[in-house]
């Protein structure tokens, strides 16, 4: 195989070529076998794993070979396999304890690096080298990594002038999605969309309408990424403003309908997050308003802690409720559930499918954890605080609030969070933090999948005595929300 040729673009990356094949056994370096790639560019999403293969032509065994997969330079690499093992110390930090060597069908020339929990920083060019003796060949692929945002939230927003505006809220896009209104006749609704980029490169959007013809009710926001098939959708009946029911009062019998469908709304919202979220916000997780009450309220979980699993460094409540710091560590039999090096305890529920919602007051507590963990996560030593080890949450230390995402998610919420809403979506790998003071979404972890049960996870850094406590989301029976009001 004939050496690259260079232009002056790329001159740097060239040299470094160069020189790492002058590295090679003396030879022509010309091969009785060609290194294969996919002949198209491969798609991943965040959060998930990807495999990059490559075969030799014709399809001979690949054993003893040298393999390296690499970016821009051949040295340091994605993965280096030599002499039957991975050779780690040649391996780009960015790529440290996220790849492994498929290595199945190396007999028949078949190989391929799977990148763990990919991330927007995997998005573009890799090379793979298969060597062996003075003989080479390489093949390139290309990666396209496609976020896939959170189910969309449509907020009511009343305007100065008495009216209303619609609010479609999502996070944890790339590249920028298509953002679509519709009312209740399909027609599109004209908005104003703003997308911002988070420490990830994800993006989180933004889009707001404010109807003019007083079609308020039936709004649709629906989402969709470029690079994938589908889209995700809101949908919201909006209130109309006190001046628009006046007028249909007038009308005939259209305020009634409006009223049922408002009464009903309410009562949806009310089942998630409970009389105080309704009466503050009247919003509720992943727009799930429109799907009605009685799913609503199967959605709200009754946490109780496992006192089994709670750090020797905390207390349990007796009603397992709440969990507290200790300043001495208590003196407790061995038991392999327990996290023995860090504050931390687990609930005793486990979510394998379904969706679920829970509250944790976390008050004015200077440094804690939240969020939701494998029931495999390790134990006996310090936690390892990363999804890719089965730990999806958020963490509030040294007056910084970040998600403990790989890299590192800084969160600047409007308000403190004192009341914190989690919501677990097992079937549309998602898992979402809200602050309840104002109704606003802080974090969205999208596009996971989980290879086993899951179990909410707390842990309470520092000796605060302000304990966490999980509060009860109240339900309210359809008929009591309709008598206390509309919106």
């Amino acid at each position: 195989m004939s050496r690259p040729h260079c232009g002056d673009a790329s001159l740097p990356s060239c040299l470094v070529t160069f020189v790492f094949l002058q590295f090679l056994p003396a030879g022509n370096g010309k091969a009785d076998f060609r290194v294969l790639g996919p002949p198209d560019p491969l798609l991943a999403l965040v959060g998930q794993d990807k495999e990059l293969p490559c075969k030799l032509s014709p399809n001979i065994s690949a054993e003893g070979m040298e393999l390296r997969w690499y970016r821009d330079q051949p040295s340091p690499a994605v993965h280096v396999y030599r002499n039957g093992k991975d050779v780690w110390e040649e391996q780009m930090e960015a790529y440290r304890g996220r790849t492994t060597l498929t290595t199945d069908h190396v007999a028949r020339g078949e190989a391929a690096v799977r990148i763990h929990n990919v991330t927007l920083f995997d998005n573009g060019t890799y090379h793979c080298i298969f060597k062996e003796h003075t003989s080479y060949s390489q093949a390139t692929l290309w990666l396209r990594v496609a976020g896939l945002g959170s189910a969309p939230r449509i907020h009511v927003i009343e305007t100065q002038d008495n009216g209303i505006q619609g609010e479609c809220t999502s996070a944890g896009w790339f590249p920028e999605p298509k953002v679509e209104w519709q009312d209740l006749r399909g027609r599109k609704v004209p908005a104003v969309t703003h997308f911002s980029a988070s420490a990830t490169g994800l993006l989180a959007v933004t889009s707001t309408v404010a109807p003019q013809d007083g079609a308020v009710e039936g709004l649709t926001c629906s989402i969709s990424n470029p690079l994938l098939p589908g889209r995700k959708v809101a949908k919201s009946h909006l209130p109309a403003p006190l001046s628009e029911r006046s007028l249909s009062m007038e009308r005939g019998p259209v305020l009634p309908l409006i009223l049922i469908a408002l009464g009903l709304v309410t009562a949806a919202i009310a089942c998630v997050f409970g009389k105080r979220q309704r009466d503050q916000h009247k919003s509720s997780p992943e727009g799930e308003a429109e799907r009605g009450g009685s799913e609503q309220s199967e959605l709200a979980v009754s946490l109780s802690l496992d006192p089994d699993t709670a750090s020797p460094k905390l207390l349990v409540s007796e009603d397992q409720k709440s969990v507290k710091r200790l300043l001495f560590d208590q003196d407790l039999l061995p038991n392999s559930r327990r996290f023995e090096r860090d504050p931390c305890v687990l609930a005793q529920e486990r979510f394998w499918s379904g969706r679920h919602y829970w509250e944790v007051e976390v008050g004015d507590r200077r440094a804690w954890i939240l969020g939701v963990c494998l029931e495999s996560l390790g134990r006996e030593e310090r936690i390892p605080k990363s999804p890719q080890h089965g730990l999806w949450a958020v963490e509030l230390y040294k007056k910084k609030l970040r998600a403990l995402s790989y890299p590192r998610t800084r969160l600047s919420p409007l308000q403190p969070l004192r009341r914190v809403g989690i919501f677990l979506d097992c079937e549309a790998g998602e898992i979402s933090f809200h602050n309840i003071t104002n109704g606003s979404l802080v974090y969205t972890f999208s596009g996971l999948s989980f290879p086993g049960p899951l179990q909410p996870f707390f842990c309470l850094w520092t000796h605060d005595p302000n304990p966490l406590t999980i509060c009860s989301v109240v339900t309210e029976t359809q008929e009591d929300t309709v008598s206390s009001g509309g919106p």
